[in-house]
């Protein structure tokens, strides 16, 4: 099979009236009743919010890097479109998917909102809020990788390049050295010297631990700014479904929940994980790995002020001896830099 050709290169005017033409026809093709397209905005990048002549909306999503999979059994037009076709008639929270236009590499999907999780996150919604929306998205997540657990073979076969059990496991095995360089430059930060070595030995042994457990097939771009989030916080939408492949839920789950812009603030606490469907061990255990990457990353640039990612990795999740035992582990920092966190980390010895 001859490889596709690159898309021609147009300018930003030429593009976008060539997608607004594109979407006048295929609109019409695709979605029931054939209405008129009225207003079309951009959304994001390759992500448009189409305004229907007569009332409603859509979005339109331009697949970008689709025309190198076409015809591929990943195809990435075809997997989210056939994804959400199979999972929302069996109650997964997924768009509605109208149809797709393989010329164009765009697909039509219902309009869910323009709130994300990544939005909620840095709002300051009420305690009780957060806690019902971080257990609901940790149990349709869950209800995700479950049905297409029922149909694994056939899901698998179609599962993105480089996303295999094999190609987990290798990309897993460089974790515990970021995260160990996150401990290293956080204890270097708040006490100017090397981090104990039980210490490092105890992330180390964590991330063996959670390296054996089976991962499950699912979405394998899992970032708060992919999952919507209806006004009232009652619905939720997962969003890019694209590229299939092995990972683990609670991996996912944290990283869903969670800011990435150094704060440490998560959905999760104590409360969210014992409700939760999934495994608090493990839970508590990525997000103790999650929490050093960001470390690392907000250190790594020379400056950055790590209380709230402290806090986040002393205040415990669940009753998980190893994770009760790190965290403990970590308490002379809060008392050396940030003595403010110190009530925070008396969570350790209930």
């Amino acid at each position: 099979m001859t490889s596709p050709r690159a898309p021609e290169a147009l300018t930003d005017t030429q593009w976008d009236r060539r997608v607004r033409t594109r979407l006048a026809a295929c609109v019409a093709d695709l979605v029931p009743g054939s209405p008129a397209v009225g207003a079309i905005t951009l959304l994001a990048d390759d992500v448009w919010l189409v305004h229907l002549a007569h009332g409603g909306c859509l979005i339109a999503k331009h697949q970008f890097y689709g025309l190198f999979t076409r015809d591929e059994p990943h195809d990435l037009l075809r997997v989210e479109f056939d994804a959400l076709r199979y999972l929302r008639p069996r109650g997964g929270a997924v768009p509605v998917a109208f149809g797709i236009d393989p010329g164009a590499q765009i697909i039509l999907l219902e309009f869910a909102g323009r709130r994300t999780l990544a939005d909620v996150l840095v709002t300051s919604a009420p305690a009780p809020a957060r806690r019902r929306l971080a257990g609901r998205v940790l149990r349709e997540l869950s209800h995700i990788e479950t049905q297409l657990g029922i149909s694994e073979a056939d899901w698998a076969a179609r599962a993105v390049p480089g996303a295999s059990v094999e190609n987990l496991a290798t990309s897993w095995s460089r974790v515990a050295a970021m995260a160990v360089d996150g401990l290293r430059r956080l204890w270097q930060d708040s006490r100017d010297s090397e981090p104990p070595h039980d210490l490092v030995n105890q992330v180390e042994q964590l991330c063996r631990r959670l390296g054996r457990r089976s991962p499950r097939l699912g979405v394998t771009d899992y970032q708060p700014a992919n999952i919507v989030v209806d006004d009232d916080g009652e619905r939720v939408t997962f969003l890019e479904l694209s590229k299939l492949g092995w990972d683990w839920t609670e991996r996912r789950a944290v990283q869903y929940t969670t800011s990435v812009d150094g704060s440490g603030f998560s959905l999760l606490n104590a409360d969210v994980v014992a409700l939760s469907p999934l495994d608090g061990g493990a839970l508590d255990g990525h997000h103790i790995l999650f929490q050093l990457l960001l470390v690392r990353r907000v250190l790594s640039t020379g400056s950055g002020d790590t209380a709230g990612l402290l806090r986040a990795l002393v205040t415990p999740l669940s009753r998980d001896p190893a994770a009760l035992e790190f965290r403990r582990g970590l308490q002379p920092l809060t008392s050396f830099r940030h003595p403010g966190l110190m009530s925070d980390s008396k969570e350790l010895d209930k």
